[in-house]
């Protein structure tokens, strides 16, 4: 969706000249110093640059959808006070095509997202499977990006879209420890989301040398009480179970997981391979020949 709201912008940005342009140049060049006319025009732009910074901001999760749409409302409240007002200072004269120019510029972006809401097919910008949480959550990459965030979630410590953000770029560029610290702010905020305590799970154990003993193995039976269907939190419990030798359960934990997963699934293998393999240790250990 993210992709679909830029092409917009730029399809905007490529129209508005065509649209502005020809209404400026009939003004003509008579009204070139009219004060009002720039005073207007500065305050239509400023109005502009801070609608452009609300879309950023919701689509880099620094924002939740309410707070963005009560700028939004905000934000066109003051551009028809604004409109109004110049509609009303007629003490010098005003050229019309020129103050139509400066409105368009602005009410086009401002208004074009919220009319689109109302009236267009948003389901249609989703994907057809289901993304989960992943779904229109971006990654930041560069270290400005990320400290940026921290900033923002400084001043904003209840934004759980924000701190998913954080902890998922965290976890992509390998900062286990930042992301696991992340995951512990967000669940604290939503706390219901089994996916949300399994990723905890192994953010944490990789930022201990990829170890689920410990507070790890407290977080995933934390994320099995929520659903005990979740794959990620099934994968992980068979994990530290096989690494505290307690093959049983692991076997239990990797076949739920098998029958979970869809035929086509490439991890198939792999966790077949898992539960032969514990098996096998598990034998061993009842015949006497794997000491515990």
């Amino acid at each position: 969706m993210t992709l679909f709201w830029i092409y917009c912008a730029v399809l905007l940005l490529v129209a508005l000249p065509f649209v502005v342009l020809p209404l400026w140049r009939s003004a003509g060049r008579n009204d070139a110093g009219n004060g009002e006319v720039q005073r207007d025009a500065a305050n239509l732009e400023i109005l502009r640059d801070q609608s452009a910074e609300l879309e950023a901001d919701l689509h880099n999760g620094l924002l939740t959808q309410d707070a963005y749409e009560q700028g939004k409302r905000e934000l066109q409240a003051r551009l028809l006070e604004e409109v109004k007002t110049s509609g009303q200072s007629a003490a010098k004269p005003r050229n019309p095509a020129k103050a139509l120019a400066v409105v368009l510029a602005v009410a086009l972006p401002l208004f074009s997202v919220p009319l689109y809401l109302a009236l267009g097919n948003t389901n249609a910008l989703l994907p057809q499977e289901d993304m989960g949480m992943d779904g229109g959550f971006g990654l930041l990459r560069s270290e400005a990006q990320l400290q940026k965030l921290e900033k923002k979630l400084e001043q904003q410590p209840e934004n759980p879209d924000g701190w998913f953000m954080l902890a998922r770029s965290y976890s992509e560029l390998e900062r286990y420890a930042d992301a696991a610290r992340a995951y512990g702010r967000l669940v604290k905020l939503v706390p219901d989301e089994a996916q949300l305590w399994a990723s905890y799970a192994d953010a944490y154990a990789m930022s201990q040398n990829r170890s689920l003993r410990g507070e790890p193995t407290k977080l995933i039976e934390k994320a099995l009480e929520l659903d005990g269907n979740n794959t990620l939190a099934l994968a992980l419990a068979g994990s530290a179970a096989m690494e505290r030798g307690d093959y049983a359960p692991a076997i239990a934990h990797w076949t739920k997981l098998i029958n979970l997963l869809p035929p086509d699934s490439k991890e198939l293998p792999m966790f077949r391979n898992a539960v032969q393999k514990a098996s096998e240790f598990l034998d061993k250990h009842k015949s006497g020949k794997l000491k515990p």
